[in-house]
């Protein structure tokens, strides 16, 4: 196509007022004169990236206050324990299946354990955290250690 053709498709985008119709126009044209056009990702490797992306704010979880470059947080993680014991004080200290680990911050007394029971730890307000049990109203604030 000739120059002058191209120059007057791009005088004609610029005249648009609207500015993401205008954006769009510009992308038509970069991608009808572009030697590379874009190809779609095949939908397998969308939805592994997807997961990848899950998985990764997954061991970022309680943490990724201290980083500000994170961009994908969770709100609540149903958690496998792998451990737990009391530090001195009486405060849980918990060890995840993921290699994480969460400690007590609060005394809230007694807190019941069944190995059934699904667990979750939950994202509270000003980076906080909390800890429970599915079905119990019982939870306590917890902070990540490791």
């Amino acid at each position: 196509m000739p120059v002058s053709a191209q120059q007057d498709e791009l005088q004609r985008c610029a005249t648009i007022e609207d500015s993401l119709q205008r954006l769009v126009c510009f992308d038509k044209l970069a991608e009808k004169y572009s030697d590379n056009p874009p190809q779609e990702q095949p939908q397998k490797a969308v939805k592994a990236e997807r997961q990848q992306t899950h998985r990764d704010a997954a061991a970022r979880f309680g943490i990724e206050h201290k980083n500000a470059k994170d961009m994908e947080s969770i709100d609540k993680l149903t958690v496998e324990i792998a451990s737990r014991r009391q530090d001195p004080y009486g405060n849980w200290i918990i060890t995840l299946a993921n290699g994480q680990v969460w400690k007590q911050t609060e005394s809230v007394g007694y807190f019941s354990w069944d190995e059934e029971d699904t667990y979750y730890i939950e994202r509270g307000a000003l980076n906080s955290f909390f800890f429970g049990r599915e079905g119990a109203n019982r939870r306590f604030r917890v902070t990540r250690v490791e």
